[in-house]
């Protein structure tokens, strides 16, 4: 028996993806783009950041996304990001030959200093796991990766909230420069060339021999704001302290 072409059920013709604004939103200024009718939702925590790393407004729908962005700024390989910065429109196969359009608003978009370019969701583990999640993730992920050329993660706590690092992280963005101390920064570099690395932070603050008023240490400031920066790098597998070891950075 032969089999005719109209006999064969063909999978639809996939409809590519288009986004809003086309550049994915990185740029000076970016705006949000994803309307909040009521704020907190009833069911979230929400507020605005001030992120240092951000291209424009920084609002933060849970604790999930703001401890997500902690991350992004304790991490020097970042250079910037935006939040909700464009809506994607894909489509999904109906079950019937047809395509049914969605439309879905990441919680941020990281352009590294390398150059790449990631859009991550930060999602609670038991919303990632129901079926309307389940079911438009892989299509989200292959409308970025095959239209736009860009990867697609989606985060969950387990992955956010890891220790030390998430803790780290916040250390470090506690520490982070506001108005920079030229003298510290000066004093902590020719301490590193003196001693060498690997050496730990407590070594450079003895080296660089600064006064301090009560509860401050410029010199563990400063060094923390090199890592900041990518200038050196951090052991952040173990609680940051004065024993922290400080490494060269890796290329």
């Amino acid at each position: 028996m032969s089999i005719s072409k109209n006999d064969v059920d063909e999978p639809p013709l996939r409809l590519k993806s288009s986004a809003t604004p086309a550049n994915l939103g990185l740029f000076p200024g970016a705006p949000v783009v994803r309307e909040v009718k009521k704020r907190n939702y009833l069911c979230a925590v929400d507020g605005d950041g001030g992120d240092h790393k951000a291209l424009g407004d920084a609002p933060f729908r849970s604790l999930l996304e703001r401890d997500l962005r902690t991350l992004l700024g304790a991490n020097p390989d970042i250079a910037h990001y935006a939040v909700e910065p464009h809506e994607l429109t894909y489509f999904i196969p109906d079950g019937r030959g047809g395509q049914e359009k969605h439309v879905y608003v990441p919680d941020v978009v990281c352009r590294y200093r390398a150059g790449s370019v990631v859009v991550i969701d930060a999602k609670a583990r038991f919303i990632a796991e129901l079926p309307a999640w389940t079911r438009r993730q892989p299509h989200i992920e292959e409308a970025y990766r095959l239209d736009h050329g860009v990867a697609f993660l989606t985060l969950d706590e387990a992955e956010i909230r890891a220790e030390p690092r998430l803790s780290n992280a916040q250390i470090m963005e506690r520490h982070r420069y506001i108005v920079p101390d030229a003298v510290a920064l000066l004093r902590v570099r020719d301490a590193l060339v003196t001693l060498g690395l690997p050496t730990t932070i407590a070594a450079v603050v003895r080296a660089a021999r600064l006064n301090d008023r009560p509860g401050e240490c410029r010199a563990y400031t400063a060094v923390l704001n090199l890592a900041l920066a990518g200038e050196v790098a951090l052991d952040l597998a173990r609680p940051l302290s004065f024993q922290a070891e400080i490494r060269e950075v890796v290329p």
